[in-house]
């Protein structure tokens, strides 16, 4: 995987499908509760913060499409992710005249921990 400016590393696993223009993304993250970024949030129990979430769309959209994060048009949090918790975030990537318009899911199982609108430029660097 690439090198990211934060050294917090919020993929562990992706896949990429290419439909036509569009991508369809499934980004992986364990939560590591001894993470140093998770220290302090909170004591004795490890929370997954919500822009950590945001932040596993951000790499998986530059790791697949090489775009970075423009503007985050809405984020719902509905349920926390604790130490030790598998996320996988599922995602539609939709390739527009200004980069990607992606609609996110991120789950544990069956439940939903949140849902995510944003857009997408091309990396110029």
């Amino acid at each position: 995987m690439t090198d990211f400016a934060a050294p917090l590393r919020a993929v562990d696993l992706l896949d990429v499908r290419a439909c036509g223009d569009d991508l369809e993304l499934v980004a992986q993250i364990t939560v590591d509760g001894k993470e140093p970024n998770l220290r302090g949030h909170f004591p004795g129990q490890a929370v997954y913060p919500g822009i950590f979430v945001i932040e596993t769309l951000e790499q998986a959209m530059r790791e697949a499409a090489n775009a970075r994060l423009r503007t985050v048009r809405s984020v719902r949090f509905l349920a926390p992710v604790l130490d030790g918790d598998r996320m996988v975030l599922t995602a539609t990537a939709k390739r527009t005249e200004e980069g990607w318009d992606v609609t996110g899911k991120a789950a544990l199982g069956e439940t939903t921990t949140a849902k995510i609108r944003a857009t997408f430029e091309e990396d110029a660097e």
